[in-house]
């Protein structure tokens, strides 16, 4: 008998595994799955991870821009995006989430049009991107304050 996928669902929710342990699933510092989710969602869960610059993409940061640099993708990826800009110590930098690489310096000048970037962090000297990750309007929405954020304006001004 083939097992429905809420007879599937039932057996993950039950913390048991394929091999017939039961022991859930713990992070290294003993936290729980349900820890972890709020932390992540928090933006204070930290993977660590490097983040790189791709070949040929003409950038050289340090390892403090590097490091700050991973944990704002850190935060993006656990609210969703794929690709964000993040204006770092006032560089544009189009950065793939997903592969952790900056990609290049984003042209800003001329009214040209980036497309593909699903959120936005600005961090300024020393600024660790705690604040988080600000999701891009969808297709055809049109938000001032975004604009007014990628034009350098400050926010009461707008």
């Amino acid at each position: 008998m083939i097992p429905s996928p809420a007879d599937l669902l039932r057996v993950l929710g039950s913390g048991l595994r394929p091999d017939g342990a039961a022991e859930g699933v713990r992070a290294a510092d003993g936290a729980d799955f349900q820890t972890l989710l709020a932390r992540a969602r928090a933006g204070s869960l930290e993977t660590g991870l490097p983040v790189t610059v791709a070949d040929g993409a003409g950038l050289e940061l340090s390892e403090e821009q590097l490091a700050r640099l991973g944990r704002v993708v850190d935060r993006a990826h656990a609210e969703g995006a794929t690709r964000i800009l993040v204006m770092l110590d006032g560089v544009a930098l189009d950065v793939d989430v997903l592969s952790r690489r900056v990609l290049g310096e984003a042209d800003l000048a001329g009214g040209r049009v980036l497309t593909g970037i699903d959120g936005f962090v600005r961090l300024g000297e020393g600024d660790d991107g705690a604040s988080g990750v600000l999701p891009l309007p969808s297709a055809g929405a049109v938000d001032a304050s975004v604009l007014a954020m990628l034009a350098g304006e400050d926010k009461d001004a707008a």
